[in-house]
């Protein structure tokens, strides 16, 4: 495992679609009474404040993990919004009187999107997302239950969604592991998607639902090391950028 002090690298490779099997299981989140209580308080100030907005889709929880070189084999089990609002986002600290395991430790999936041209877009996001507003980070979002479950589409889907990019437009998909955010103790996949897009033809589809522009740095260790010192990236950016200078042959920053 490799970190910083803002993000934990889990495991590193380079799998390619139909290498990353997931397998569905029952859930290990123990039930505390005290924290149930406390996610209950959470979910209400939430609704009090979005109203309509507010949604408590389903949800993909990391139970365990193993890598090798050949395969990365994941363990899911379902949770929901309101359970990682009320833990990971609103309530990380419950880990450290009952452990990691009592949170919802939804995976999300992001994505480091390298352009015909050679730019690294990630995307500034706007003031209405749920958690780091105005902040640049990776084209991203949670998985979603499916079964089968193929996280490659997920990510085809939240790219899709967020910049209208379509199989034709996505030249190469890989997961290049699992990295954690040490603020949110939330795991996330990371991949690198290789477009057939240009930098401008990309920054023409971004949806404004959740970015105001994208964040561009040249596809080059220099520029990605000096990105990774802006202040603006939230840990997920950080460690996608990491890990994209691992796949390509330098070393941890």
């Amino acid at each position: 495992m490799l970190s910083d002090a803002k993000f934990l690298i889990h495991c590193t490779g380079d799998w390619k679609p139909g290498h990353v099997q997931v397998a569905w299981s029952p859930s290990t989140r123990p039930i505390e009474p005290r924290v149930e209580q406390e996610i209950d308080r959470a979910w209400a100030a939430a609704s009090a404040r979005l109203g309509a907005n507010l949604f408590d889709g389903p949800m993909c929880r990391l139970e365990k993990w193993a890598a090798s070189p050949a395969e990365l084999q994941l363990s899911f089990s379902r949770t929901s919004y309101r359970t990682f609002l009320g833990t990971n986002l609103m309530n990380s600290n419950f880990a450290q009187q009952w452990g990691e395991g009592i949170l919802a430790n939804a995976v999300g999936a992001s994505t480091v999107l390298e352009t015909a041209d050679r730019w690294l877009m990630l995307g500034r996001r706007n003031q209405s997302v749920a958690y780091y507003p105005n902040r640049v980070h990776p084209f991203a979002g949670a998985l979603e239950p499916n079964d089968p479950m193929d996280v490659f589409d997920e990510v085809r889907r939240e790219l899709r969604e967020e910049l209208s990019m379509d199989s034709k437009d996505i030249a190469e998909l890989r997961c290049l592991g699992i990295a954690m955010d040490k603020n949110l103790l939330q795991p996330e996949l990371i991949f690198h998607a290789r477009s057939a897009l240009t930098r401008m033809q990309t920054e023409a589809t971004l949806n404004p639902a959740e970015h105001v522009a994208v964040f561009p740095v040249r596809a080059a260790e220099f520029d990605v090391r000096q990105a990774m010192d802006e202040p603006v990236l939230t840990p997920i950016a950080r460690a996608s950028l990491s890990m994209w200078l691992h796949a390509t042959g330098s070393v941890f920053s």
